[in-house]
């Protein structure tokens, strides 16, 4: 496997963790689980980090000026 297709992988991974976590957030929040729906929001938003500091490492470093 290339690093091509792990990081490929990887992204795919981490775009079905958002979606869960996201769904499992949103129903946290229906049930009123706010201590839960917290946890979930953490660990929505650190995924999404993710995602956008793969997205940026394969894009290489943007030149500016």
């Amino acid at each position: 496997m290339t690093d091509n297709d792990q990081t490929t992988r990887r992204g795919e991974a981490l775009g079905v963790i958002v979606c869960r976590l996201d769904e499992l957030r949103q129903l946290a929040a229906a049930q009123g689980l706010e201590f839960l729906g917290y946890l979930l929001d953490v660990a929505f938003n650190e995924s999404c980090d993710a995602i956008r500091r793969e997205r940026s490492a394969a894009h290489g470093p943007e030149k500016t000026g």
